[in-house]
């Protein structure tokens, strides 16, 4: 198994010898994953079960996309279309943001359809101050809708004794937002379906590595749900649209892509590193995700 450091150029990919992938202790995983924010593991698991083993050992905890079907007990198979995705962190959008996210690939595209990864800290270094200024000194908000069955996954996810859906109430999702003041829900009873608003720093520094980082889903997809409306948590106003098309362009500059062999897995910082998807024209590509905490 070879373990590889992703830098910003695809070329240029540091290789670390790793006789056992066993022997890999978290201490040592994460010191590597501090280096750039993303790991590649060529050939490093040869099942879904092989890769879920290797994200709970290192993990204190999973997540999980309610809306995707799970496996081994710790992956989702990524099944959201085949157009591209914007850069984003999984769930990053929301008050449930793990701080890693995983990706399995047991059959590797032939051709294009590439997982992209982009370096938050690259990002942040590069916007124009201006720019820089108005996100440091600015937080955003994420609002939106969430049907029942999505939400009601998710709540019993992080609530032991439930073992159905239809056993959760509104009251245990208050209880597992708590008092969080970034985060406000309110419960539709016609359709029993939820509504959120997540203010967050689209600037953030990761446990992991400690530096800060233009880290967000304000470029990010929406395929299994309604798209958040996303605006500047002070003004209730739209990110100005000169910020945005820098965003893109700065972004794209710093994006990379994965290109997969069959059985690769990857380790990404989710509070640093964002990633998206290249539009997918060979479907015999299948990658499974994971989502966990430190």
């Amino acid at each position: 198994m070879n373990m590889a450091v992703l830098s910003q150029s695809e070329t240029t990919v540091k290789r670390l010898a790793a006789a056992d992938m066993r022997g890999l202790d978290t201490e040592e995983l994460l010191s590597e994953l501090a280096e750039t924010g993303v790991l590649l593991f060529r050939h490093g698991a040869e099942t879904v079960d092989e890769f879920c083993d290797f994200v709970k050992r290192h993990s204190s905890r999973l997540s999980l996309d309610p809306a995707r079907a799970m496996e081994g007990g710790a992956a989702q198979l990524v099944d959201a279309g085949t157009d591209a995705v914007g850069l984003h962190c999984e769930n990053g959008n929301s008050p449930f943001w793990p701080d890693l996210t995983w990706f399995y690939c047991k059959e590797a595209p032939r051709k294009g359809s590439q997982t992209t990864v982009c370096d938050g800290v690259v990002v942040l270094e590069q916007l124009s101050p201006r720019t820089r200024d108005f996100f440091l000194q600015n937080e955003i908000r994420y609002s939106r809708n969430v049907q029942a069955d999505k939400w009601k996954r998710l709540a019993m996810h992080y609530t032991s004794g439930i073992s159905h859906p239809d056993e959760v109430s509104f009251e245990h999702l208050q209880r597992i937002i708590g008092d969080d003041p970034n985060t406000q829900i309110t419960y539709n009873p016609a359709d029993e379906s939820i509504g959120y608003d997540f203010t967050v720093s689209a600037v953030l520094v990761s446990a992991i590595s400690r530096q800060p980082a233009f880290a967000n889903s304000i470029l990010g997809p929406s395929y299994n749900y309604e798209k958040p409306r996303i605006t500047v948590a002070a003004s209730g106003l739209p990110i100005p649209a000169s910020m945005m098309d820098e965003i893109i362009r700065v972004s794209d500059a710093a994006t990379i892509p994965v290109n997969w062999d069959d059985n690769d897995f990857v380790m990404i910082d989710n509070r640093r590193v964002m990633h998206g998807r290249r539009a997918i024209i060979d479907t015999r590509r299948k990658i499974f995700n994971a989502l966990s905490y430190l």
